[in-house]
């Protein structure tokens, strides 16, 4: 193995000792930075450092002189180039005195020499702590350099090396800086030493940035994290290929487009404000009083200014748009150095610019233009926030609209509306209508800066709404809501009248009040107690179109009720109650008006809500204590956690005893353990059974539709006209009323499904010969294609009919027993629709229906009776109202079983049980208990959906 040369290895000690100097420098630097300023020395021995550490790249041929004394001081670089050579008398700064340290000249004069010896000697095994050159600036280097006849010069800010053959690689070494040249001096290629030394430049760059940019009130500063939701969506608008296209079309008309076009991004991206708040609320309080003095029901075609042609609310946006602009130009230079060179030809722009000119300001923006850009980058934001839910990037956003007096497209407030409207109500601080910041701003101590508060938001969004187009549902619901966390729930109250009276007075208007516009008001009262108006509200909700009471809406009132004592028999009465038609102002007969009501509209209710009318009644009735005295009320309730499983009560209860409780009723008898009251089975009325028979037909249309497809040639009202002739059959047909509607398809697949399963119509006959035995005549409804003699099975197998399956089709057809659905109509319409037909003529008025203690022992219950064990969950969903759907089910479905047959055959003994679908409706409903207790002798009974 080949040995480095005694110089080969005295160069290698040095340099290794510069590389440790050089780290233990970086090491302290980077201490100091953050304690210290560098003093005017330092800076001076850093930057010959840096000349000073370009000799770590190169090592001479000739073996290095004895160190001098110049003490080295560790923050510098250890060079082992420093003080080689003599003392050249022409330069002033050697001649007649000792050089500083840090000012001794670097010796690179054989640098290419050194890069050619290293080239020769690639498989030396001594490691090396040299720092080499960037790739790419290695072809620069050339083997065969005439090294000699080097002059040194040195001025104060570059120290050139230049040589007589003029074949050196450097031609100059500055300090930010290595310039070198190839052997023929032709191609010249600078490398900055940010470059060569990344980690001590890493930060200049961004220091250089913070040093030049112009300081910002941290005030003007928005909220960090609010900031950064609003950053992190605009630049997702920014990437969006549809916003990319719309600005690229701003910038391809070039100059002013162009310039405009980086104005707005730069603003949008800026993470302070442009104007302080206060002239910014000063501004938009004048809108409010536009809204609180004109007919703000009429949106921005209200009264106009004396002298302004143009509503003051658009008046004020260009007030507001002109301040804007002005500022924005005098906040950055950097806008108007962008605009100088951009639009100074462009003579359109100038002429559109006009009016903002001024003497300060050589190159103004255009108004039209700005806003144009701006309107449709921000709407693009409000449709990612809209898709997305997320409100948080609204904060500084609807700021920035606000600054800026832009006026929104309806589209883009619209969106804007529903984006802010999914942000939390907590109390707001600000004005009556929310315009402008709050009054109360909540300052961050630490940093100076005043945050936005987010409540005050959506009802500023909802006054510009009502300013710049026209109030809707959506806009007076925000209002309404800011409003009633405010505590000022009677004007809000006042703000739905008006609407309403609007409405009303517009027919054109296709506005409908909704649950959410009253419901802030309706909690603002249940919770600070004021019952009357509570009560009076929900009257009004109750008669208000559009507005759906749910199960919720009837419990936050009756627990409020109850949470104030009004059920108690000895309590004070309602004030006003009796004149909104309930029969009782206190005591248990206002409950059961309340949940009579109730049982009208709602079916069933969550735990949840359980749970509250619980916990409502047990504050109601905690004073009331034990007592032996039979028509004093006693209560043994106790509140329960929110979260807590309430336990089964099994125990009957005693007479004079407040029941609240859950419990689990017999399925067979439908009784009570507690309170002995029987829950009834609820039929439908008439007008019920018309309204299920008319949703049949429009469900017929609607299937067909789905069915057919666009490739159908019929009309698409043919299943409709179909239903309505079975109907229409039905009703005109003498004879004896059908009793018994019999699901065919139902009972002939009826436990088929073994291996040699197949459709069985000897189990429709074993059907029908059940029914008419206990007094019962039947109508079988099969599908269309069932009334052929083959035809393919639900099991997508071909199945033909045998000889004997073949004649009871028949008999059943000639006896008028069997019904075949047209073709492509859904045979569960036909005998859905067949159990709630009047069958006028053969009925003749007649009550069918069975009672309990039948002499001929009937099936009790509603006529005709539906056989079928389908569950139907299809139609549960599609028919219009829930109740009819589960009052007609729980009615008239029957179901069945027996043992199936095997073709023709089946067991000896074989019968058909039939039970009822249901005992008793599960829903809301009062009964009399057998004795006298409380609650005026009645036990309301509440089915829990998750129970």
């Amino acid at each position: 193995m080949k040995r480095d040369s005694p110089a080969q290895y005295q160069r290698f000690l040095e340099s290794k000792a510069a590389s440790e100097s050089w780290r233990k420098m970086q090491e302290q630097n980077e201490r100091s930075r953050s304690s210290r300023r560098l003093d005017r020395e330092y800076k001076e021995a850093v930057e010959a450092a840096e000349a000073s550490a370009m000799s770590n790249i190169s090592h001479t041929a000739s073996p290095p002189p004895p160190r001098t004394a110049t003490p080295i001081r560790p923050t510098a670089f250890a060079s082992h180039g420093a003080g080689r050579g003599k003392e050249n008398d022409t330069d002033p700064i050697t001649a007649g005195q000792e050089v500083p340290w840090y000012k001794r000249r670097p010796d690179i004069s054989d640098f290419a020499s050194e890069m050619a010896e290293k080239n020769r000697n690639v498989d030396r095994d001594t490691p090396s702590t040299e720092t080499a050159l960037p790739n790419k600036y290695k072809h620069l280097m050339n083997k065969n350099l005439d090294d000699s006849s080097k002059i040194h010069k040195l001025d104060d800010d570059v120290g050139t090396v230049s040589s007589k053959k003029k074949s050196g690689v450097f031609a100059s070494i500055s300090k930010s800086a290595l310039n070198m040249r190839d052997a023929n001096g032709v191609t010249s290629t600078s490398i900055p030493f940010s470059e060569l030394f990344p980690t001590l430049y890493a930060n200049d760059s961004q220091k250089k940035e913070e040093k030049d940019r112009k300081p910002v009130n941290p005030a003007m500063m928005y909220e960090e994290n609010q900031f950064e939701a609003y950053h992190e969506a605009m630049e997702a608008v920014f990437a969006d290929h549809g916003a990319n296209k719309a600005i690229s079309k701003f910038e391809a008309k070039g100059g002013e487009e162009k310039r405009v076009v980086q104005i707005v991004k730069q603003w949008l991206l800026n993470d302070h404000r442009i104007i302080d708040q206060n002239s910014v609320k000063e501004r938009w309080n004048n809108v409010e009083q536009v809204w609180k003095g004109e007919k703000w029901m009429t949106g921005i075609v209200g009264e106009r200014g004396e002298e302004s042609t143009e509503p003051r609310f658009i008046c004020e946006l260009k007030a507001q748009q002109e301040i804007f602009l002005s500022k924005l130009l005098e906040e950055d230079e950097s806008f108007l150095a962008s605009g100088e060179s951009a639009s100074s030809s462009d003579e359109g722009s100038s002429k559109r610019s006009g009016d903002l000119a001024s003497e300060d300001i050589e190159n103004p923006i255009c108004p039209i233009l700005f806003h144009e850009i701006t309107q449709h980058i921000m709407g693009t934001l409000g449709r990612y926030c809209a898709r997305r839910a997320r409100s948080s990037p609204m904060v500084v956003a609807w700021w920035k609209v606000k600054e800026s007096g832009l006026l929104l497209s309806k589209s883009t407030i619209s969106t804007y509306l529903y984006v802010v409207s999914l942000m939390g109500m907590a109390d707001s601080l600000g004005s009556s209508s929310g315009i402008g910041i709050s009054s109360y701003p909540i300052s961050d101590n630490e940093k100076g800066r005043v945050v936005d508060s987010r409540d005050a938001i959506p009802e500023e969004v909802a006054t510009y709404h009502d300013l710049a187009s026209k109030p809707t549902e959506s806009s007076i619901s925000l209002r309404v809501k800011a409003m009633a966390c405010k505590g000022d729930a009677n004007k809000a109250e006042e703000l739905l009248v008006a609407f309403q009276n609007s409405i009303e007075a517009d027919q054109s208007s296709d506005e409908l009040m909704r649950l959410r516009t009253y419901l802030p008001i309706l909690k603002h009262y249940c919770e600070t107690g004021e019952i009357g108006s509570a009560l009076s509200l929900f009257k009004r909700m109750q008669y208000t179109p559009g507005v759906i009471l749910e199960p919720e809406t009837y419990v936050l009132l009756i627990a409020s009720i109850a949470e104030n004592k009004y059920f108690c028999e000895k309590s004070s009465p309602i004030e006003g109650a009796q004149h909104l038609g309930y029969s009782c102002s206190n005591g248990p007969g206002l409950f059961d008006d309340l949940v009579a009501e109730m049982s009208c509209d709602v079916l069933e209710i969550s735990s949840a809500s359980a749970r509250r009318l619980y916990n409502s009644l047990a504050v109601g009735f905690q004073n009331e204590s034990n007592s032996d005295n039979e028509d004093i009320v006693v209560s043994t309730l106790k509140e329960v956690h929110p979260l807590m499983s309430m336990p089964v009560a099994r125990q009957s209860a005693e007479h004079n005893e407040v029941v609240a409780s859950r419990v689990s009723l017999d399925r067979s008898t439908g009784i009570c353990p507690v309170t002995d009251a029987q829950q009834r089975l609820i039929i439908l009325e008439p007008d019920q059974r018309i309204q299920l028979h008319d949703d049949l037909l429009n469900l017929s249309t609607e299937q067909f539709a789905k069915y057919a497809g666009k490739k159908s040639d019929d009309s698409p009202n043919r299943a409709r006209e179909q239903l309505q002739k079975f109907s229409d059959w039905l009703n005109q047909r003498q004879g004896e009323p059908f009793t018994a509607i019999v699901d065919g398809a139902n009972i002939g697949y009826y436990m088929q499904s073994f291996d040699k399963g197949r459709f069985n119509y000897h189990q429709v006959k074993f059907m029908v010969d059940t029914l008419e035995e206990r007094g019962e005549n039947p109508l079988v409804i099969v599908p269309h294609k069932y009334g052929y003699s083959q035809f393919y099975s639900t099991k997508r197998e071909h199945q033909r009919l045998d000889q004997a399956e073949i004649e009871i089709m028949n008999d059943l057809t000639k006896s008028g027993k069997l019904y075949r659905v047209p073709p492509r109509c859904l045979d569960d319409f036909y005998w859905m629709l067949a159990s709630v037909s009047d069958q006028t003529a053969s009925r003749n008025a007649r009550d069918l229906s069975v009672s309990n203690n039948d002499p001929d022992h009937r099936f009790p219950g509603t006529r005709p009776m539906l056989i079928s064990n389908d569950q139907m969950r299809d139609h549960r969903l599609e028919l219009l109202e829930p109740r009819l759907f589960r009052r007609w089910y729980g009615c008239h479905i029957v179901n069945y079983n027996f043992t199936a047959f095997v073709l023709g055959e089946s067991v000896a003994g074989n019968e058909v049980g039939f039970s009822p679908a249901d005992f008793f409706s599960r829903e809301i409903q009062g009964n009399q208990c057998p004795d006298n207790g409380c609650w005026n002798s009645q036990a309301w009974h509440f089915p829990v959906s998750d129970w």
